[in-house]
């Protein structure tokens, strides 16, 4: 599991941040120790009461334990890597608080220490205390089989943005369109009969009608390629003038692929933006069924508790009544029975709480069950919109590139000129 230690003051806030049940599905305090009340907040009031005797002001040692979302980990595990990580940095006979998180169908822990020695009034020193929940957490990985993170097992694999989620899949390259661009243009042309006719055909098509540099007008494409019309249209200038006019009152190429590239970052903002809103439509129906379940569970420990502390109620009752008053209680200290009943009932009050904890972890487990199923629905849906949206920006770079690259106006190809080996000699009167 992953260790997480600092030191840190602030109990009241500490103690609010622990026992929030509103960013957590369930909180539980699974053990205070050392202290005199039994209260979390209390309990961290005490630690800086003891602390006003020194000049620390970081009197508090915190430590969040998370396990693989998949393994399923019992209190007595976190208990040991507890142990264990407090005889690492010498904590193991301080007072300390242990609660554990679920969240997001995740199960983690806290323990709280102190680091107030009361015995010579001093802080305990933590020196590298980050290396040393490194190693204990390594360690924790290889005995629990479970499969480390890269960066846990190399430093240099760690991911710079310390992402959780899987990887993103890869944004796809559009391909070409299907259509010729000239063939295009060629009905753009036959269905207008006017200049303005004309570029609204191509406006529909993401096409502009501009000036060329060296020739009257060319046709600006949303990729950044250039036309000019009469090559386009198989026509001579001519022709295009006469229903085009003069050219001089048109933008200039280079203004018509500032308008594609604003062009195309609207449009692609709205299309993000119609996905954001999309993904926060199906998210909100998640988090409504969400919410249900967190209140179905809670309900159901709910139930478990009072349940368990009937049944415990009732068998301490029973075993209570074992023991018999009067002369017949007399001889049951007299013969030994007694001594006999104490025994059996103590084995089976420490069978029964092991009975309930059993029961509160299989309960626990099938919850969180549960809570991963949705988890992944919500994991696969922001992954899903997130990858759609990484794919739009990646195309509207590419294109806003493209734009953004010089493109020269497109002239015809001059002939080539013949050398004088290639000119036939003139013929000249036969001998």
């Amino acid at each position: 599991m992953i260790l997480k230690g600092s030191q840190r003051g602030h109990g009241t806030q500490l103690s609010r941040h622990l026992l929030n049940d509103q960013d957590n599905d369930h909180v539980e305090v699974h053990s205070v120790d050392g202290f005199l009340s039994e209260d979390v907040t209390e309990a961290f009031a005490e630690i800086e009461a003891i602390a006003k005797g020194t000049k620390c002001r970081q009197m508090f040692f915190s430590v969040s334990l998370s396990p693989p979302m998949e393994a399923k980990v019992d209190p007595k595990t976190f208990d040991d890597a507890i142990d264990r990580l407090a005889e690492a940095n010498g904590l193991q006979h301080q007072p300390r608080v242990v609660i554990f998180h679920e969240k997001d169908g995740r199960r983690h822990a806290h323990v709280v220490f102190s680091r107030i020695d009361p015995a010579s009034m001093t802080a305990i020193n933590l020196p590298h205390y980050k290396n040393r929940l490194q190693t204990l957490s390594r360690q924790l990985f290889l005995e629990n089989a479970w499969k480390m993170p890269a960066g846990l097992r190399d430093c240099s694999l760690k991911s710079p943005t310390n992402v959780t989620l899987a990887e993103w899949q890869a944004a796809k390259r559009r391909g070409k369109n299907a259509i010729d661009q000239k063939a295009l243009i060629q009905q753009c042309w036959a269905v207008s009969d006017s200049r303005a006719g004309f570029e609204a055909a191509l406006a529909d098509h993401g096409y502009r009608l501009a000036k060329g540099d060296r020739r009257g007008h060319v046709i600006v494409c949303h990729d950044g390629e250039v036309f000019t019309v009469a090559r386009a249209t198989g026509l001579r200038a001519k022709a295009v003038k006469e229903r085009l006019g003069a050219p001089d009152d048109l933008q200039s190429v280079a203004e018509a692929m500032e308008a594609h590239r604003a062009d195309v970052r609207g449009q692609f903002g709205r299309m993000a933006g119609e996905a954001r809103a999309e993904l926060a439509l199906r998210r909100q129906a998640l988090d409504t069924q969400r919410a249900a379940m967190i209140a179905t569970h809670r309900k159901e420990r709910a139930r478990l508790s009072q349940g368990q502390a009937k049944r415990w109620a009732q068998e301490t009752a029973a075993r209570k009544a074992r023991f018999q008053a009067g002369l017949s209680g007399l001889w049951q200290r007299l013969s030994g029975k007694r001594r006999a009943i104490t025994r059996q009932n103590e084995c089976e009050a420490l069978a029964a709480l092991d009975r309930d904890k059993a029961q509160k972890q299989a309960l626990s487990e099938a919850q969180l069950a549960e809570r991963r199923v949705l988890e992944e629905q919500r994991r696969m849906l922001s992954q899903k919109a997130m990858g759609l949206i990484r794919e739009m920006r990646s195309e509207r770079d590419e294109l806003v590139a493209k734009l953004s690259a010089p493109q020269p106006t497109p002239r015809r190809k001059r002939k080539r000129p013949m050398h004088d080996a290639q000119i036939a000699p003139f013929p000249g009167p036969e001998p």
